[in-house]
């Protein structure tokens, strides 16, 4: 398979609710991670969905001709197939995609482009809990995951049906594996084989933390050590794991 060629400018957009607790770690951390890989960014604040499809048609109508590729990451509360803003609005995921398709964004044709979400995908009804990503209230939703396009990778934190875990501490765990596997193999490595090695790191650290009651060991205080005080009702729809989608047509290397 062919690389992508990415001699040209690189652009990434972070959506973010800053509300959710912890959010400001993974932020700095994606803007580090932009940084370290050359990437221009732009950050929005999830707080309304007219302001959040205003802020992105402007950076997609500013994008250079001469963009090589494009990152979105969207850190936010949501459930299948939808994210929750701050004003408990709700944005189908499919709508941002669209955004940056081959007929509403001709200069990302032919170019790799990469969705992170970072936010619940649950049906089950849960009322929010601090350690997740979940929107008060669930329900049925679009079964699409992908958009009808081409060169697109989508990297959700879970699986259908599943919550995402956030920690007010250090913030969310695929992000905390992002920096290091992307630090240590982001020019040695292709996209996909860099995030098959952060759900790998991903596994690992749901079985040293666990995810599960911590009643027994309260003398556990480093914060990347503590496990995730949970009601078991929600333990038991945690996600473990990343969903991939890819429509990539060559490697992607950074």
């Amino acid at each position: 398979m062919d690389r992508y060629e990415l001699t040209k400018s690189r652009r990434a957009l972070i959506l973010c609710d800053m509300r959710r607790s912890g959010a400001k770690h993974d932020v700095q951390r994606m803007e580090k991670l932009f940084k370290g890989n050359g990437f221009l960014h732009t950050a929005v604040n999830a707080l309304n969905q007219k302001k959040v499809i205003t802020e992105f048609r402007r950076f997609r109508d500013q994008l250079p001709d001469d963009v090589g590729c494009l990152m979105v990451v969207i850190m936010c509360h949501g459930r299948l197939g939808h994210i929750s803003l701050s004003n408990g609005e709700e944005i189908q995921l499919e709508t941002i995609y669209q955004l940056f398709n081959n007929s509403q964004c001709p200069a990302l044709r032919e170019k790799p482009k990469l969705f992170v979400v970072q936010a619940c995908r649950g049906v089950k009804e849960h009322p929010r809990h601090l350690y997740t990503d979940g929107s008060k209230e669930s329900g049925p939703s679009t079964p699409k995951l992908l958009p009808t396009a081409s060169d697109i990778m989508v990297v959700y934190a879970v699986c259908p049906e599943k919550l995402a875990i956030i920690h007010p501490d250090y913030g969310c765990p695929l992000f905390v594996e992002m920096e290091k596997v992307f630090e240590d193999f982001s020019t040695s490595r292709h996209m996909y084989e860099l995030f098959t090695k952060v759900n790998r790191s991903l596994d690992r650290r749901v079985e040293k933390h666990g995810f599960t009651l911590d009643r027994e060991a309260p003398h556990r205080e480093a914060k990347t050590d503590r496990l995730i005080l949970i009601d078991p009702a929600v333990v038991s729809d945690i996600g473990r794991s990343l969903h991939i989608v890819s429509s990539l047509t060559k490697k992607w290397y950074l």
